[in-house]
This record gives C-alpha cells, structure tokens and sequence, in this order.
C-alpha cells in the first residue's frame, strides 16, 4: 500500500502509513489560520510519527510558534526568487532519534570535499537515452531489481507512463541493449523546479560514474526547458549519491532526520540544490 497525495483544503499533502508521515508537498496561504489544526487532526487521528512541510520562507512562523523546526531549506524553490523552508514537527519523541548521526555527518563532511570538475566523457561501452513509454515495463523490470519497497509506485509501469505524460522526464543507460541504470527529474513548471531523483544502477555497474552522466543529461534537459533550480533529496546513508551531487556544484540544504521509506525502513534524507538561473 503506497501513501496517497491528496488536498487538504487548497494545500496538496502526501500521507500514509508507507512513511507513517504527512509530507505538505503545496502549500496555500489561504489556509493558514486553520491548515496547522487540520494537519495535527489528520496526525493524530492516523497516528503518524512525523509532520513535514515545504513552505515559502515568508510563511514559516506561524508553524515555528507551533512546535515546528526547521531541517533545511532550497534557495529560490519558488521561481527563483523566494527560498523554500523544509520544517517538522515529530508527534513520536523517538522518530527524532538518529542513532546513525554521526555517519550522516561523516558522509556530509566527505562529500563537501568533493570538488567541481569537468565530467569526462561515457565509457563507449554505454549508451544513454532519454526514456519513453514503450521503455516503461524495461523500467518497472530495473527498479524492482534495485528497490524492496519504494515510497512511490515506481513498480507500476502505468504510473511511469502517467508521469512521463505528466511532468516527469526519465533517463536511462543501456549495455548491450540491456537498462541498466535510470534516473528522472520531476518537474514544477508553476515554480520553475526540478527534483532529480529515482536513481537505480544495478550493481555490477556501479563504479562508471553513471549516476553523474545520468544527472548532467538531465541537468542539460532542464535548463532547455527554462528550469531555474534543481534539487535533490538523497539518502544521507549513501555515500556515492551524495559526493555525486557535491561534485557536480550542488549545495547542502539539510537533514530530514528520519523521513522516507526506503528498501523497508525509514531513512533520513539530504537536501542538495543547484541554482542556475542563467
């Protein structure tokens, strides 16, 4: 069972017992002399552990003098020009608990040192392709070999199609006429953003620098379309994703500290982001 995306008044939440949380995906000024009490209903009466919010910077106090606290932030999520605000709020003392700190930390701390350098050029050996819908059971077939569980249908070769029609652009890598790794960017047109993310590389192939030409195609393809910010929320655990974004010029944004089912447990997240305005 997936957590399900839905309205809450005119602001639009994701929540379940998937992630055992309420993640605020859009949110609506015109709501917030209630959207707080509806938000701490819904919580309560499912019982999840967790509250996050993705908010314009100006909005953020009336959710600050409620409890909430901030874990991090995207400059210029809202076309550029206004800073998005990541903010929790743990109904449950022990989902703030991070026993694994200090190696998010450590990962953190070594990926900063990674340094922006030209991306040499895709071994011969691969080819990548920007995806389409006759691809998409080759795709279903890739990400259920790499992921347990997902907190999203990606196992569900109509939603990949769904998507691709929607505002989702994929990108894959083949060997020998064989996926082998993919990617996607899930685009804002109202904001002006993209998420890049649902990286999957099977593991024989890992260690090609993959995941970087697989971000830099889609990097190239969103500028195209006008994209003015990129951004990434990557498990903290993983070393390689993380140095990749560093070493391709994104910034650190923050931690959500245990935020997002992933292969059958609750992980915490880093935020990375890229600004290209040009």
């Amino acid at each position: 069972m997936f957590d399900i995306i839905e309205k809450l008044e005119n602001c639009i939440i994701h929540h379940g017992k998937c992630n055992n949380r309420i993640y605020l995906m859009e949110y609506d000024v015109k709501d917030e002399n209630k959207f707080i009490d509806l938000l701490e209903d819904l919580a309560h009466r499912e019982g999840y552990s967790k509250i996050v919010l993705k908010v314009p910077e100006i909005s953020i106090r009336k959710f600050i003098d409620r409890g909430y606290h901030i874990e991090g932030e995207i400059p210029g999520y809202f076309n550029g020009k206004e800073n998005c605000i990541f903010l929790s709020k743990f109904m449950l003392p022990e989902r703030a608990e991070s026993p694994e700190g200090d190696i998010h930390k450590k990962n953190i701390e070594i990926a900063q040192t990674k340094v922006l350098a030209p991306l040499n050029s895709l071994d011969s050996r691969f080819i990548l392709k920007k995806m389409d819908n006759t691809r998409a059971l080759k795709m279903v077939e890739l990400y259920k070999k790499i992921f347990p569980t997902y907190p999203f249908p990606i196992f569900d070769h109509e939603y990949i199609v769904k998507t691709m029609n929607d505002n989702v652009v994929y990108f894959g890598v083949y060997h020998k006429q064989e996926l082998i790794a993919l990617s996607s960017s899930e685009i804002c047109y109202k904001y002006k953003n993209a998420e890049m993310t649902d990286f999957a590389i099977l593991p024989a192939y890992r260690g090609n620098k993959l995941a970087k030409h697989l971000l830099h195609a889609m990097e190239v393809e969103m500028k195209n379309r006008g994209i003015k910010v990129l951004y990434s929320i990557a498990r903290s655990l993983s070393l390689p994703m993380n140095c990749t974004f560093s070493s391709l010029g994104y910034k650190y944004g923050g931690i959500l500290v245990n935020n997002t089912q992933i292969s059958g447990q609750i992980e915490s997240m880093n935020i990375w982001y890229k600004i290209c305005l040009d």
